[in-house]
């Protein structure tokens, strides 16, 4: 006889189609693989905290501390605080997002590109990001999303070194961003193994599906088909 806490738990599951599993299965996929940056980039947040408190200690030893000195860095200490607080709760948003809202498509991209800047360089790729659509904004959720996962599951197949190109164009009501990836010369990167399974296409099309964006992909080109979204102005 099932509990009335058994027959939820049917419910709820009955809920989840393929589709919805393979949806999740990918977000989960793409959390694991930027984990290692939100975690570089926490630390680097916390660093120059560390750093002024370390330098406060050794002044606080003097025989006779300049208080003024001690106040400024005090200051600092809790500017830096404040910085890093905000900084975490930003990279937490990746982890747990809140309400999808529109970012401008230039800010979003770069904001991305900042988050897998070092792993893509560790991994022997340069980027150039020619990305020029000032006045265009668009879902927070599809740039974090579709874009991230469609620039990792083209490097997680690539040979390094080699050297991604963004581009955008107007596409009717939409944007197209390009993602191309070209062999270059030198020396192969040392391939120190990821902590986690790499991203496929279907993975990719798991998420567009679920973000409405259009992408279409080759082993080394993809490009997606954003919304745009229309900005209101608040007067007054």
């Amino acid at each position: 006889m099932n509990t009335p806490d058994t027959m939820t738990e049917s419910a709820s599951t009955a809920t989840l189609t393929p589709a919805l599993l393979r949806e999740e299965a990918a977000r989960y996929a793409l959390l694991r693989r930027i984990a290692p940056a939100i975690r570089h980039h926490m630390a680097g947040t916390l660093q120059p905290i560390g750093m002024i408190a370390a330098i406060l200690d050794r002044r606080l030893q003097a025989e006779a501390p300049d208080l003024a000195v001690l106040r400024d860095n005090s200051k600092s200490i809790s500017t830096l605080s404040r910085s890093a607080s905000t900084a975490s709760m930003n990279l937490i948003t990746w982890v747990v997002p809140k309400e999808n809202g529109s970012i401008a498509l230039e800010a979003g991209i770069e904001e991305a590109l900042g988050m897998l800047a070092t792993d893509l360089a560790f991994r022997g790729f340069t980027v150039a990001n020619q990305v020029n659509a000032p006045d265009v904004t668009t879902s927070v959720f599809a740039l974090r999303t579709v874009f991230t996962a469609c620039l990792i599951a083209l490097t997680d197949v690539a040979q390094a070194p080699a050297s991604v190109v963004l581009s955008s164009e107007p596409a009717g009501d939409q944007t197209r961003v390009c993602i191309t990836v070209t062999r270059t010369e030198g020396t192969a990167a040392t391939d120190e193994g990821r902590g986690y399974r790499a991203l496929g296409w279907d993975d990719v099309q798991a998420l567009a599906d679920a973000e409405q964006v259009s992408v279409r992909y080759s082993a080394a080109h993809a490009d997606m088909l954003f919304n745009r979204i229309e900005q209101v102005l608040v007067t007054g």
